[in-house]
């Protein structure tokens, strides 16, 4: 059996700008299919890190996709409270118009800062410690997400297969 330390180093290094921007941070967002969004989030984030994912959400609901946002936040380790605070808010603000959310995370503040959403949220972010199963997870997704799952008016409950 593996220990915590081994399974440690056995994940995927830091994206290079998270070392370069520790401080700084990182935001940014790819529609891999309507209403999808991968959301890529690094270092110490700022307000300004989640424009971009909230902007492109709220096209993609204009465009008439429910969205599902999946948030790649391994190499994130600082976050202030406010911007768990606007973004809970948001995404409270937004819920109908949500499929899901789901968090890749490594840092033990981020499965603390879900834990809080999701207490006021009503559990909209589901959760992932283990980087195959989010990659897993979002490939399935994707598939779906482009023969129309996320689409409000073409929804297909055998897309989902």
């Amino acid at each position: 059996m593996e220990t915590r330390e081994a399974a440690e180093t056995e994940r995927r290094p830091l994206h290079p700008s998270a070392r370069s921007s520790a401080r700084l941070g990182l935001g940014e967002v790819d529609i891999l299919a309507s209403g999808l969004l991968h959301v890529r989030l690094a270092g110490s984030l700022r307000l300004e890190h989640l424009e971009p994912m909230m902007f492109a959400a709220a096209e993609e609901i204009v465009k008439g996709n429910r969205v599902l946002l999946a948030i790649d936040a391994d190499d994130v380790h600082a976050y202030k409270s406010e911007v768990r605070k606007i973004f809970q808010s948001w995404l409270r603000d937004i819920a109908p118009e949500i499929e899901g959310i789901w968090m890749l995370y490594r840092a033990p503040v981020m499965k603390m800062g879900i834990g809080l959403m999701n207490s006021f949220t009503g559990g909209l972010i589901r959760s992932f410690s283990d980087p195959a199963e989010f990659d897993a997870e979002l490939s399935k997704a994707t598939r779906q997400a482009k023969r129309g799952w996320l689409r409000k008016d073409g929804y297909d409950h055998q897309a989902r297969v």
